[in-house]
């Protein structure tokens, strides 16, 4: 996948930001151990909540649903971020998002390797994540066309479906590098993917 042009990143989360960012991640690790040992649905937002030291509030105010704490990723908001900044630095859609995803590259699928592998295990194997996963998506690439939209590059139904290819394909390329056992890279599994949208669909 290509390098972007060298411009300057996206502006540093404030400090508050990265305290809410800090809490998530921790609440999240939790649930994700109490699933993998036992089941998500033997597991409850009540419970993840008390072994996380926070109420049960907060974690629904984080997440959403306790499907949310599965799905939740924080990297999707650099992305957003990144994709947004680039867009707006003059960047094509195809170089912003190609920008955007190396931003998070190497923490997201090297670092955080063996709980992205996780997450994508335990929204495969539950038909309510997997569900939740898809809606969420739809809405994912409904909020970046409109981004990508008013950066004036493309209408909005012609960027949905760029987007819509490229985030149909990005989850593709996830169950294929989960398949894999996280053998062969996720920058493979993902540069293919997308080289396959690219070749068929103009941007």
């Amino acid at each position: 996948m290509p390098t972007p042009p060298d411009l300057p990143p996206p502006p540093r989360p404030g400090l508050r930001e990265r305290k809410k960012v800090a809490t998530m991640r921790h609440v999240q690790s939790v649930a994700l151990g109490l699933f993998l040992e036992r089941g998500f649905e033997a597991v409850t937002v009540e419970e993840v909540a008390e072994r996380s030291e926070v109420s049960a509030s907060t974690v629904y105010r984080y997440f959403g649903t306790k499907e949310g704490l599965v799905l939740h990723d924080e990297f999707d908001d650099q992305v957003l971020t990144g994709l947004t900044h680039f867009l707006h630095q003059g960047l094509t859609p195809w170089q912003a998002f190609e920008g955007a995803l190396e931003l998070v590259g190497e923490a997201h699928f090297v670092v955080e390797e063996e709980a992205t592998l996780a997450r994508i295990r335990l929204c495969l194997q539950n038909p309510s994540v997997r569900a939740a996963a898809h809606l969420m998506l739809e809405e994912m690439v409904d909020g970046l066309a409109e981004i990508t939209a008013k950066a004036g590059h493309l209408t909005f139904p012609q960027a949905r479906v760029l987007l819509g290819g490229i985030g149909g394909a990005l989850f593709a390329a996830l169950k294929n590098w989960h398949d894999a056992g996280g053998e062969g890279g996720w920058r493979r599994h993902v540069s293919e993917a997308v080289e396959t949208v690219k070749s068929s669909v103009p941007g």
